[in-house]
């Protein structure tokens, strides 16, 4: 009578082990790619949304009235805000209102994890890749990666 133990051979968990490592092999690429695709998505989202705040910034020092910045600062940067941390902080208007266009959490860039961003002001040479630092009129990542698309780089957006 023989009496067999319970377990594997040392065959079947060599192969196991090759099976679960090409999967891993296949799933990393995927993983990273998904990720990076999600990080390119919250990329746009933020460039929207400070745009969105930059241009309404711009809206309310044009505008008169009980919806227009009430008493609005003059560091000579004209309409636009000097910096992007003056999106993020409470705005009086002369209806005694406050408002905030961005949260702090939305200046960070997705790519870079900073609070660091490239600005134009609206005085820059169009080509040019440094400010002037008047003012904010456009902004760009900082991080140089080239996009998934494969033919531009994130500071280009």
């Amino acid at each position: 009578m023989t009496v067999r133990s319970g377990g594997f051979t040392v065959a079947e968990l060599i192969t196991v082990a090759a099976i679960i490592g090409v999967l891993a092999t296949v799933a990393m690429p995927i993983a990273t790619f998904g990720i990076r695709r999600q990080k390119e998505v919250e990329l746009h989202e933020r460039l929207r949304k400070i745009t969105n705040a930059i241009d309404q910034y711009k809206e309310l020092r044009d505008a008169q009235g009980p919806g227009a910045i009430k008493k609005p600062p003059d560091f000579g940067q004209r309409d636009y805000p000097k910096t992007l941390d003056e999106l993020t902080k409470p705005i009086e208007l002369n209806n005694a209102k406050m408002i905030r266009l961005l949260r702090d959490r939305d200046l960070i860039d997705p790519m870079t994890g900073k609070n660091e961003w490239d600005t134009l002001s609206d005085t820059d040479d169009p080509d040019t890749t440094s400010s002037n630092g008047d003012n904010v009129f456009e902004v760009h990542s900082k991080s140089h990666a080239r996009a998934l698309d494969g033919k531009t780089h994130y500071n280009e957006w």
